[in-house]
């Protein structure tokens, strides 16, 4: 299993905008739809008890288990990463040992569409400590494969576009003058003029002739599946 989520930004950020990452009562991993039966096992050595309800709506998808003595929860995606918008990790789990590859790590921050300030000091701190690059690494954000879902998929691009136009005014407005500032803009500067140069496929041409007018997004539950 892989950490996702605020652990996750956790141990990959060290950085001045890293400061506010805080402790975290739950944990979020990711794992692969195959391994159910271990995932299970693993949870039962541990002391945790499967939420039998939670289970049964969302297991094909999603697991959730209870620690005994804390009541803290543990929640494990399978598969995929599910929520405004889809994010298939099959192919790309164990590109990196303890957590979701540092890329798609960004990635679930600038798919959220109900877009808050957390999601925004969490870009910040993972665009501030990592370089930009073309392909996979422990520590580095490759803007190609950021580029080419989005080239496929025209609603994915439209959020992660209107986030990245988000996080422009948020730190001009919040880090105005301050230390990083203009490296935070030019990075996202370089990861929106590659989403706009990219070839895109006919499927998302096609949907771009639709536009806004359809939902473009799933819509998520309010507190289904929180991760931060």
């Amino acid at each position: 299993m892989r950490l996702i989520g605020g652990l996750a930004t956790r141990f990959h950020c060290h950085g001045p905008h890293s400061k506010h990452l805080r402790q975290y009562h739950d944990i979020d991993l990711l794992e692969l739809r195959k391994e159910y039966n271990g995932i299970l096992s693993v949870f039962q050595e541990l002391g945790y008890v499967p939420n039998q309800e939670y289970n049964f709506l969302y297991g094909d998808t999603r697991l959730q288990f209870i620690d005994a003595a804390t009541g803290g929860n543990v929640d494990v995606f399978l598969d995929k990463f599910r929520m405004g918008h889809t994010l298939d990790f099959r192919q790309r789990l164990r590109l990196d040992d303890l957590t979701i590859p540092i890329t798609d790590l960004l990635l679930t921050k600038l798919q959220v569409v109900q877009f808050a300030e957390k999601d925004a000091k969490d870009i910040a701190a993972i665009l501030e400590d990592h370089e930009l690059g073309q392909e996979d690494g422990r520590e580095t954000l490759n803007l190609e494969y950021v580029a080419e879902l989005c080239s496929r998929d025209w609603g994915l691009h439209r959020t992660i576009s209107g986030n990245l136009d988000r996080m422009k005014e948020l730190i001009r407005k919040c880090l105005s003058n301050a230390d990083g500032e203009e490296e935070l803009l030019s990075k996202l500067d370089a990861v929106n003029g590659l989403l706009v140069t990219s070839r895109k496929s006919l499927r998302w041409r096609l949907r771009g002739l639709v536009g806004e007018r359809v939902r473009w997004y799933r819509e998520v539950e309010v507190g289904q599946g929180e991760v931060y």
